[in-house]
């Protein structure tokens, strides 16, 4: 599908994409534009058949994954946020220079495996799929292991790469 393809088909259904989501009380208009351009990009490897189907998909899955990290990496409100030393995180180069900073952590976590460490090359895998914005439900699928294998594989990764992180800073 053309990207121009791709747009007169999103214009025809995104009322109906708005709908849904309103119904099903999980709209935001930013998460709305990120599933717009990771579902142009899915479009590019696989057909869409019921667009508004598969677009609702994408937008749940990212949704949930925004609300865990919240969840589970989020440990300040923005009050207290303004305690710390940190440029406002809508500065974009700030953000830009976070993610490199993740982006070398994980790279490096990936190139250089700890001791006795175990399926090291799996837990990579799932990482570089999730970072490619797939759920865990399409890791799971695409390595033919259970959702909750890929979850388990991805919390332990995450929380051995801030481990790992704060050796390095100590």
């Amino acid at each position: 599908m053309t990207s121009e393809q791709f747009g007169k088909t999103y214009l025809q259904h995104e009322q109906d994409i708005a709908n849904v989501l309103r119904k099903q009380r999980i709209y935001d208009e930013d998460l709305l534009h990120d599933t717009y351009i990771a579902l142009y990009e899915h479009s590019q490897h696989e057909e869409i058949n019921d667009f508004v189907s598969t677009f609702v998909s994408f937008y749940r899955s990212r949704y949930k994954r925004r609300d865990e990290y919240e969840e589970n990496y989020e440990c300040y409100d923005h009050s207290q946020l303004l305690n710390f030393d940190k440029p406002d995180e809508s500065d974009l180069e700030y953000r830009e220079q976070v993610g490199e900073r993740v982006d070398k952590l994980i790279d490096d976590f990936c190139a250089h495996p700890l001791l006795g460490e175990r399926n090291h090359e799996r837990a990579c895998e799932i990482l570089k799929l999730y970072r490619e914005g797939l759920s865990y439900v399409e890791i799971a699928k695409r390595l033919k292991i259970d959702e909750s294998t890929a979850k388990k594989y991805f919390k332990r990764t995450i929380k051995r790469i801030k481990s790992h992180a704060e050796m390095a800073i100590i």
